[in-house]
């Protein structure tokens, strides 16, 4: 199943409608795959699948997930949470409910009582959790996916953003986390995008029971995300024109006071 599970959609969530995001994403990533809205303080994966449309859609594991029968699509809840220490993708926590700690420690904690899945996003790139996570190796152990090739972390920006973010956080996964026996993590690649044609830019392969509808799909979605520790599974395409339209529409935000 091709999965790209970290997006953000458009401009607080905004999409042309149910349906044609389903067909766009089909289009991109085919039958049996998946992509994540994340929300961030805010709902826009519960808006989302709560748009009128023509698909049947099935709720999946107290909402944590709508599968689209007709295009076999999985639309995940993702959040970013966006705490002080860095980001992290909290993946397919229930319907309706978010994190709103800000501290990262807490958050985790927050994720794992909502039986949430936890990727480090983009960990070595503007905002990310990587430094603190050295410091705190303990915490480590808590996350499922390491998220290896962030397609927007590719954008560099002279003493704004950094260069080769990506290659940093692929070496540490190897060299650290893949390398250490009591860690059992996996390896993801992800657009980051926020806009919904970027979907599938980036996307990872996992190897997702058939019958997930029939199962705890938090549990298995988790086991799946843990499996892939290669880089043969992943799909890498730089997101930098939607990142770089993205930092600017955040600047301009910040100079307006709005952010």
């Amino acid at each position: 199943m091709k999965a790209d599970l970290h997006n953000h959609l458009g401009s607080n969530g905004a999409n042309p409608g149910f349906d044609e995001t389903i067909d766009l994403v089909y289009s991109k990533l085919g039958n049996n795959s998946a992509f994540g809205i994340a929300n961030s303080d805010d709902f826009r994966y519960e808006k989302f699948v709560g748009q009128k449309g023509k698909y049947e859609r099935v709720s999946l594991d107290k909402g944590r997930a709508v599968y689209v029968p007709e295009k076999k699509v999985l639309v995940v809840k993702c959040q970013e949470v966006f705490t002080k220490q860095g980001h992290i993708l909290a993946i397919s926590a229930p319907y309706g409910r978010n994190i709103f700690s800000k501290n990262a420690r807490h958050a985790i904690r927050e994720a794992k009582d909502f039986d949430a899945s936890l990727s480090a996003v983009h960990p070595f790139y503007q905002e990310g959790i990587g430094n603190f996570l050295i410091r705190n190796e303990n915490l480590i152990s808590q996350f499922s996916s390491w998220e290896g090739y962030n397609g927007s972390a590719e954008f560099y920006l002279p003493k704004v953003l950094p260069r080769d973010a990506n290659k940093k956080s692929i070496d540490f996964y190897f060299e650290n986390i893949l390398a250490n026996p009591d860690l059992n993590i996996g390896i993801s690649s992800a657009t980051d995008g926020h806009s919904v044609n970027v979907v599938g830019k980036c996307y990872t392969e996992l190897q997702f029971d058939e019958n997930f509808m029939n199962n705890n799909f938090a549990e298995e979605l988790d086991k799946s995300l843990r499996k892939v520790k290669c880089l043969n599974n992943r799909c890498m395409n730089s997101n930098q024109i939607d990142a770089g339209i993205h930092a600017f529409n955040m600047a301009v935000k910040t100079l307006q006071g709005k952010r």
